[in-house]
């Protein structure tokens, strides 16, 4: 038995009905993205930072927002570097130090046996490269650093800063090139 046919008028009803839910649905969204939010400001209208609405948590904490923070640049500078005090290239030469040694364990140069954690072989090139009178320069030219810098000023601390940093660039460099020859 064939089906049977449906009428017009349920077509038509269902045609009208799914028609209306589109409609209402893009009215619905036309008024929900077309209203004008209340911390925007109109046209010609500014706002104020104290007009803002605190927002909460469920917790009921408010939540942090940058509406009401007032700034002031005299108060936002800072120094060009940072102050160099009196440990400061203890400090600086401990961290290298420490990183130089750290390289050394990466690369196979070191023996936890020994009394500076580093292996017989390495220490010999490192102690021949020392002796050296290039690099016995610098040894003088790092104490004499070190003495100066507690005497000096923060511009002299610098100064004094940037050629220490550059020595040890040198020397690390040229004894890591030389424990390179050693592989």
């Amino acid at each position: 038995m064939p089906p049977e046919p449906t009428t017009d008028r349920a077509v038509r009803s269902g045609f009208l009905l799914g028609l209306g839910c589109v409609v209402a649905l893009v009215v619905g969204a036309l008024a929900f993205f077309g209203r004008p939010h209340p911390s925007a400001a109109r046209p010609g209208e500014a706002t104020r930072a104290t007009d803002a609405k605190t927002i909460r948590t469920k917790a009921g904490h408010a939540v942090r927002s940058s509406a009401k923070i007032r700034l002031d640049e005299a108060g936002n500078v800072l120094p060009d570097a940072p102050e160099l005090g009196p440990r400061f290239l203890e400090e600086w030469e401990e961290a290298k130090r420490d990183e130089f040694l750290a390289w050394l364990k990466e690369s196979g140069f070191a023996d936890e046996s020994r009394l500076l954690g580093v292996s017989k072989a390495a220490e010999d090139v490192l102690e021949a490269m020392i002796k050296e009178p290039r690099w016995a320069r610098f040894e003088q030219e790092f104490e004499t650093l070190k003495q100066s810098w507690t005497a000096a000023n923060q511009e002299e601390r610098r100064l004094i800063r940037e050629r220490y940093e550059g020595l040890h660039v040198q020397l690390f460099d040229e004894a890591r090139r030389r424990l390179a020859a050693l592989r």
